[in-house]
C-alpha cells in the first residue's frame, strides 16, 4: 500500500467518524415551516397535534346540545372491546375506543432480549390511527365504535381480511373505520367513511394521527435513538424533521413541526423500522410532526427515550359522504420493499450522499442475491471481497507499473530539480516532459484508490444502515455483522495483515514510522466499526498481500527493485 492511498484511507476513516457528529450538529434536516412556541402553551407532545398559534376558536362543550357528534350515553359507555390480527409476519391489536391500533408485534425480528419486537410504546395515552377534528376539538378515540368479530388469523389458506368498526349518532350520521388486512405483507389498509356528514358540524379538516412514536430496538439504544426522526413529502421535496428544542434547564425537549401544501405520505422511524401514513383516494393538504426527548435514571445508568408522532391532514368539504382511503406500513426499512410502493418511500433509507448512494444500491443488490445462493452473510462478504480485489486488480497492476517506473525516473528527477532549482516555470515543464516521453503517468498510483473509496464508504453505509445486516451471523462470537467485532479478533487481525503488508512493501527509510503508526492507526478506526466491514477490509488486507508476492515474483513490485542512488553533485 503506497503513502498516497494511506493518506486517502486515513481521509476515508476521518470522514467515517466525523460524519455522525457532522448529522448530529446539524439535525433536523429541511425546514418546512417552524411552529412558534409561545412560554405560556401547553404543548401536547403525545398526540401529534401542533397547538395553533392564532386564537382559538371556541368551540361547544361536547356535552351541550350543539356538539358535533350528537352521540347517545350508551355509545360512551360500553367497555372496551379488542380485536387481535394474527399474521405471518406481525400481530395487532386494535380497540373499539376509536378504531384505534393498540399493539403491532413483528414476528421476523426480535430484540436484544430475544422477544418479538413490539413496535408500538405501552406507556403512551394516545394510540395510533386516531382520527381527529380539531377545529372541534373531537378525536374518535372518545368514542367506543361497534365491532362484530375479535380476531383476524391470516395465513397460506386466507391471505386477507377486513375489520369494520361502525359509530352512528342519534341524528343518523355513521362513520366507518374499515381495516383491510393482509397476509405476508407489511401494509395493510384504512378506509375511512361517513355517511350523513352533511348533519354533522365537523369542522374544515381532519387528522389521521400515529402520536405515540415507535419504541427503541436496539442493544445499541444510543446509536437507534440518533436515527429517529419524522418525514414527509410533499410534492417532490423529501422533509427530514429530527431536532429537538430543549429549552435552558427543561428536562423534557420538544420536536414541533407543522407543513402546507400537497402531502403525499408522512411517516416516523428508528433505525431499522418505519411507521407511513400515504393518502389513497387523495393527497392529503398538510402534516404535522410532534414528540418529546427526556431522561430517566434506572439503574444508576441514565436512559433517553424519544417519542416523535405523526399527522396527515385531510381537507373536509361540506357534502352529503366523505369517503377516503389510506395505506399504512409498519415495518422494516427494506429498501427493494419500500421501492416497491413507487410513491418515494424508499428515500428514507440512509444510503449515504447523492454520489454514494448508487453504489451502496448496488452493492445492497449483490448482498441480498448472493444471500439467496450462500446462507451466511459473512461468506457471502469474503465473496464480495475476492470480486472486488479481481475487479480492482488491472487498476493496481496499472498503478504498480507507474510506481515503479516514478521509481525508476527518481535519478533524472532529481539531476532536473538540481539543474533548474531557481527556474520553476522550467523545472516544471522539463519535469513533464520527461513524463512524456517515458510514457508515466503520476496521477497513475492513484487509480485503484480513486475506485476503492465510494465502495468503502458505500459498504460502510450498507453495514450500518441497512436492515439485510441486521442480526446477520458469521462465525463462533460474531453474531451480528452490523455490529461491532465484542472481542476485537477482527481488528487485530486486520491491524496484524496490514503491519506484514507494509513491512514487505515500504523500504524508504524515510517512511518507516507508517510500518508500525498505520496499523495502529487503523485498529482504532475499525476497532467500533461493523464487523461486517472490518471483515471486509481484513480479507482485502490478505489478498492485498498475495496480490504483492505475485507482483515481486513477477519483478513489477517498487519493492522489488533495488532503489537507485542519488545523484552526486560535480
Amino acid at each position: 500500500m503506497d503513502k498516497k492511498t494511506i493518506i486517502g484511507f486515513i481521509l476515508i476513516g476521518l470522514i467515517i467518524i466525523l460524519y455522525p457528529l457532522y448529522m448530529e450538529w446539524i439535525a433536523g434536516g429541511k425546514r418546512i415551516q417552524k411552529a412558534p412556541i409561545k412560554p405560556e402553551t401547553q404543548i401536547d407532545t403525545t398526540t401529534g397535534i401542533i397547538p395553533s398559534t392564532e386564537e382559538p376558536k371556541k368551540s361547544p362543550p361536547l356535552q351541550s346540545e350543539s356538539q358535533p357528534l350528537d352521540l347517545a350515553p350508551q355509545d360512551t359507555l360500553q367497555e372496551e372491546k379488542t380485536v387481535k390480527v394474527e399474521t405471518e409476519l406481525y400481530t395487532a391489536e386494535l380497540s373499539s375506543r376509536g378504531g384505534v391500533l393498540k399493539s403491532f408485534i413483528l414476528k421476523k425480528y426480535q430484540d436484544p432480549n430475544g422477544r418479538d419486537i413490539q413496535l408500538l410504546p405501552s406507556d403512551q395515552a394516545n394510540f395510533a390511527l386516531d382520527l381527529i377534528f380539531p377545529d372541534g376539538n373531537i378525536s374518535l378515540e372518545q368514542f367506543n365504535f361497534q365491532v362484530k368479530q375479535d380476531q383476524l388469523v391470516l395465513d397460506q389458506s386466507r391471505s386477507a381480511g377486513s375489520i369494520n368498526f361502525t359509530l352512528t349518532t342519534q341524528s343518523g350520521a355513521q362513520i366507518t373505520k374499515r381495516y383491510n388486512f393482509f397476509n405476508r405483507r407489511y401494509d395493510f389498509e384504512l378506509e375511512f367513511e361517513i355517511k350523513g356528514l352533511d348533519r354533522l358540524d365537523m369542522g374544515r379538516k381532519y387528522l389521521l394521527s400515529w402520536p405515540c412514536g415507535l419504541n427503541p430496538t436496539e442493544k445499541n439504544r444510543r446509536e437507534d435513538l440518533r436515527y429517529f426522526s419524522a418525514y414527509s413529502l410533499m410534492g417532490s421535496e423529501l422533509a427530514e424533521i429530527k431536532k429537538f428544542h430543549q429549552p435552558k434547564g427543561a428536562e423534557v425537549g420538544i420536536l414541533q413541526e407543522v407543513g402546507s401544501g400537497e402531502t403525499k405520505w408522512v411517516a416516523t422511524r428508528t433505525k431499522y423500522f418505519v411507521s407511513a401514513l400515504i393518502p389513497l383516494s387523495r393527497p392529503g393538504m398538510g402534516f404535522s410532526a410532534s414528540g418529546k426527548r427526556s431522561f430517566a435514571f434506572k439503574g444508576g445508568e441514565e436512559i433517553e427515550t424519544k417519542r416523535i408522532g405523526i399527522s396527515v391532514e385531510m381537507p373536509l368539504e361540506r357534502t352529503i359522504s366523505l369517503k377516503d382511503k389510506f395505506k399504512i406500513y409498519v415495518g422494516p426499512i427494506h429498501y427493494q420493499t419500500l421501492k416497491g410502493y413507487g410513491v418515494g418511500l424508499d428515500r428514507i433509507v440512509n444510503l449515504g450522499w447523492k454520489i454514494i448512494r448508487p453504489f451502496s444500491i448496488a452493492i445492497l443488490w449483490l448482498f441480498v442475491n448472493l444471500r439467496k445462493i450462500i446462507p451466511n452473510y459473512g461468506l457471502v462478504i469474503i465473496l464480495f471481497t475476492i470480486l472486488m480485489k479481481g475487479a480492482f486488480h488491472p487498476l493496481t497492476r496499472k498503478s504498480t507499473r507507474a510506481t515503479l517506473k516514478m521509481q525508476q525516473l527518481q535519478p533524472k528527477l532529481a539531476q532536473l530539480k538540481e539543474r533548474y532549482k531557481k527556474d520553476p516555470a522550467r523545472l516544471n515543464q522539463e519535469t513533464m516532459k520527461l513524463y512524456k516521453q517515458a510514457g508515466v503517468n503520476p496521477l497513475g498510483g492513484c487509480l485503484p484508490l480513486l475506485f476503492q473509496m465510494p465502495v468503502f464508504y458505500g459498504l460502510f453505509v450498507v453495514f450500518r444502515s441497512t436492515i439485510e445486516l441486521r442480526g446477520a451471523k458469521f462465525v463462533l462470537w460474531l453474531k451480528d455483522l452490523s455490529q461491532m467485532d465484542p472481542y476485537y479478533v477482527l481488528p487485530i487481525v486486520m491491524a496484524g495483515t496490514m503491519f506484514w503488508q507494509q513491512k514487505i512493501t515500504i523500504k524508504d527509510p524515510k517512511q518507516a514510522a507508517l510500518v508500525y503508526f498505520m496499523p495502529i492507526l487503523f485498529f482504532f478506526f475499525f476497532f467500533k466499526f461493523p464487523a461486517g466491514l472490518t471483515l471486509y477490509w481484513t480479507m482485502f488486507n490478505i489478498l492485498s498481500l498475495i496480490e504483492t508476492y505475485y507482483f515481486k515474483h513477477k519483478g513489477l513490485h517498487p519493492s522489488a527493485v533495488a532503489p537507485q542512488p542519488a545523484p552526486t553533485k560535480k
